[in-house]
């Protein structure tokens, strides 16, 4: 199973084995909780340069079975690391969800407004909900381009849409 994760370093271990191997420890905090993660071989030196503490960092990784030996425990296997701050101009494409129901006059025009204020080069769909029926429409946006700014993403956390970005 894949899993993202945003956070911040708060701390990093360097070390080395007995062998002379080097390899290293970070500790990276959210608000849900704490969690280390510790690299060896070529994931330690892929990774080295993002094992610093006060980094936001986003993580991409898969939850696996260990590699090696006849343990049958799973291990996460960091995929990718990125700044938090380089996530956004990485960003594709945001995905709304929106139910028919909160579909009114009102609601398209302050929609239309942060959509236009919020100009960039991201594709927005959306799919629009008919949960009684059970049905779904999917749409985008020939004409409108959006950045995921924080007063965007703000409005839609407070409206409680579900969006997810890709």
């Amino acid at each position: 199973k894949e899993i993202a994760l945003a956070g911040v370093v708060t701390g990093v271990q360097e070390m080395t084995t007995k062998t002379g191997r080097h390899w290293g420890k970070f500790t990276m905090e959210d608000y849900s909780g704490t969690h280390e993660f510790a690299l060896f071989g070529k994931d330690y030196e892929q990774f080295r340069p993002m094992m610093y503490p006060n980094y936001f960092l986003f993580v991409r990784g898969k939850i696996q079975p260990r590699p090696y030996g006849d343990n049958p425990e799973l291990e996460f296997k960091i995929l990718s690391m990125q700044q938090l701050a380089e996530v956004r101009d990485s960003v594709k494409e945001v995905h709304i969800q929106i139910p028919i129901e909160d579909i009114t006059h009102d609601f398209v025009e302050e929609f239309s407004t942060h959509v236009r204020k919020s100009k960039g080069k991201t594709l927005l769909r959306l799919t629009v909900t008919d949960r009684t029926m059970g049905t779904s429409l999917n749409l985008y946006s020939k004409r409108y381009r959006v950045e995921m700014t924080q007063r965007l993403t703000e409005y839609l956390d407070q409206n409680e849409f579900k969006y997810s970005l890709s």
